[in-house]
């Protein structure tokens, strides 16, 4: 989880220093410091965003098992086992990716909304990661007022490919629905046909019976 943490702060870290870009016209600017690495190690949001990656990587190690159990057991009968192997590893690599990038992208979202909003609460001009400073006074650290404030909101972690899902099934209820009602005008137009046929199969008729009745008539007559 070292390694969240650390691909938190270098993002972070960018979105400090850019706020030094709030000095220009002030002549004795607000000035605090933030360590992000504190900040993401105790706030309610890392926490969570942690014990979910942690989730992942024991469903993960489980999925390399259970895939290792499989390629002993067909060993010799599945001549395409190693390529199958290497896809299956290959997509848990790209999920355990998509997962670390989904929860830092969301603590960081959440990072810099609340760094904005303390700054702006507290008319502070410049804010910037406390590795950077090279001596301040401990009034300044605004870290544990960031971790406060972070606290209180609530971020969920939800994974890229469950949500691909969903959207996926939406997108096909919506080909299935628009198939049925295709298939249903099809029906429709068919019976339409039908029946204009069956018109015009009795229009095509009914001349022909009454020239066979008017001889009939006739004869009757002369009878």
């Amino acid at each position: 989880m070292k390694k969240l943490v650390l691909l938190c702060v270098a993002v972070c870290c960018l979105a400090l220093v850019g706020c030094q870009q709030e000095m220009k016209g002030d002549a004795s600017p607000k000035v605090a410091v933030v360590d992000p690495a504190k900040v993401f190690q105790d706030c309610q949001p890392g926490k969570d965003g942690m014990a979910y990656l942690e989730k992942v990587s024991a469903e993960v190690q489980q999925q390399f098992k259970d895939l290792q159990k499989e390629a002993a057991e067909t060993k010799g009968q599945n001549p395409n086992v190693v390529s199958e192997l290497q896809a299956e590893v290959a997509k848990i690599q790209e999920r355990v990716s998509a997962e670390q990038q989904m929860v830092v992208s969301k603590l960081n979202d959440l990072f810099q909304k609340v760094l904005e909003q303390y700054r702006k609460e507290n008319n502070v001009s410049l804010v910037i990661p406390i590795e950077q400073a090279l001596s301040y006074d401990k009034s300044v650290d605004a870290t544990d007022e960031i971790v406060a404030i972070m606290n209180k909101e609530k971020v969920t972690f939800e994974s890229p490919a469950l949500a691909s899902d969903e959207e996926k099934n939406v997108e096909s209820e919506a080909e299935k629905v628009a198939d049925e009602a295709i298939e249903a005008e099809k029906k429709v137009e068919e019976q339409e046909g039908d029946v204009a046929k069956q018109v015009e199969e009795k229009k095509d008729e009914a001349p022909a019976d009454k020239l066979v009745d008017t001889p009939d008539a006739k004869d009757t007559k002369k009878q």
